[in-house]
């Protein structure tokens, strides 16, 4: 499409429904829902932790980045 892909699975109700948790407690699914969708080709992610996501999509960027140049 040529378009940046954003996506926003912050403490959405799947994972609530998947983890069978409340909302302020759903991060690590927040967590795997960014990674997934980084490692699928996410360019901006929409999160409610922007402290601890900053960290993971920081992590998951530069393997996926890595990844990619080495393939």
């Amino acid at each position: 499409m040529g378009y940046p892909l954003l996506i926003g699975p912050s403490r959405k109700s799947f994972i609530g429904y998947t983890l069978d948790l409340p909302p302020q407690e759903r991060i690590e699914g927040t967590a795997a829902m960014v990674v997934l969708g980084i490692a699928r080709g996410a360019d901006i992610v929409r999160v409610h932790d922007v402290e601890v996501m900053s960290r993971i999509v920081r992590m998951t960027d530069a393997v996926v980045h890595r990844n990619r140049s080495e393939a």
